[in-house]
């Protein structure tokens, strides 16, 4: 069975499983999932907790012994496994032995990072998944983050303006932790309760709220391709400052021009846009910003982008007199849809 995190809490309601999978690399997430997990396990009977950390020097018969073994105190069991990188061929085959015939009195509850779309259609990931329920953790990305801020701000009997929810989007975006922190803030400093409902504008959020917005790449890709220029440029000047290199972005930013300039071929030669974009392996929740630029930018224009990125290579390396930062910024602002104006005057 596979559910979204924000479907587990309705799942729990109804139902408790012996195995559980929670995949993603969203730290407050996985961690309340973790929470619903273990208070739904508590209230059920499970009441001792054991805890694997799973590293290189982790042997997966130890998780076998403990899964098999009576407890001491004849209690039922919550084992917990926490693995940081890819789950490796010995993990997979103790898993599924153990789900072969998992013990009644135990919930086992496996953590992991976020799993690849190709990990998912692989027959050891279908035979874990029948076993037990897969949680997976997608990132709240921008255009959720509002809602989700909104969602959160209402569990402490806080409520807001879209402008000044906006503004506390703009001050945690890509940090989810911060966020939660600076709600939880709001509401004390603010004296919510389920007895007394507060508003707050925007002006209480410049005073009261701290700027702990933190980004990544695949924020820049999203804002460029959906067409936010604005905001495009606001995640490259917070990138910069954060010491990224412009290599490192250029590498990401020209693999999804070649991935935009495949698709468009496709489609060319009759594909539908769906399938084409499956085809080239774009993940699910990347479809709609991959969309959105498919929409809007023809195929010479993406081809002419991926061009004027190797001009970039060339300047990071000494090779040009162009300005690197300058080039990229260009190239992103036209890949959102902005026009740019070219030293001689012209349209780029």
């Amino acid at each position: 069975m596979r559910i979204n995190v924000d479907q587990l809490d309705s799942h729990l309601q109804r139902t408790l499983q012996g195995f559980y999978w929670i995949a993603g690399d969203e730290t407050l997430l996985v961690q309340e999932a973790l929470a619903s997990l273990r208070a739904c396990g508590r209230a059920q009977g499970f009441t001792e907790w054991e805890l694997f950390v799973v590293d290189r020097s982790f042997s997966w018969q130890t998780m076998l012994q403990s899964g098999n073994s009576m407890s001491l105190f004849a209690d039922r069991k919550i084992i917990e496994l926490r693995v940081s990188g890819k789950l490796d061929e010995a993990g997979r085959e103790a898993l599924g032995q153990y789900l072969a015939s998992p013990n009644p009195d135990n919930l086992l509850i496996l953590v992991t990072p976020k799993q690849e779309s190709a990990t998912l259609s692989t027959k050891w990931f279908k035979a874990l998944e029948t076993a037990g329920v897969f949680v997976q953790v997608w990132p709240v990305d921008a255009r959720g983050l509002p809602r989700w801020i909104a969602a959160r701000m209402g569990r402490l009997s806080l409520s807001a303006d879209p402008d000044a929810i906006g503004l506390l989007c703009e001050r945690v975006e890509g940090n989810l932790l911060a966020a939660d922190q600076e709600i939880e803030k709001l509401g004390v400093l603010t004296g919510a309760s389920p007895g007394r409902k507060v508003h707050v504008d925007r002006r209480q959020i410049m005073a009261l709220v701290a700027d702990s917005s933190r980004y990544n790449v695949f924020n820049l890709l999203d804002a460029a391709l959906f067409g936010d220029a604005r905001r495009c440029l606001k995640v490259l000047a917070g990138l910069r400052a954060e010491g990224d290199e412009v290599l490192a972005l250029l590498a990401m930013l020209a693999r999804e021009l070649r991935t935009l300039i495949a698709i468009q071929r496709r489609i060319a030669s009759g594909s539908a846009g769906t399938a084409a974009m499956s085809a080239e392996g774009v993940r699910k929740n990347h479809e709609a910003p991959v969309a959105a630029a498919l929409e809007r930018l023809s195929l010479p224009t993406l081809e002419t982008l991926l061009q004027q990125a190797r001009q970039v290579d060339l300047a990071v390396k000494g090779m040009s007199t162009a300005d690197a930062w300058t080039e990229l910024t260009d190239i992103l602002l036209t890949l959102s849809g902005t026009p740019v104006v070219t030293a001689a005057g012209g349209l780029r």
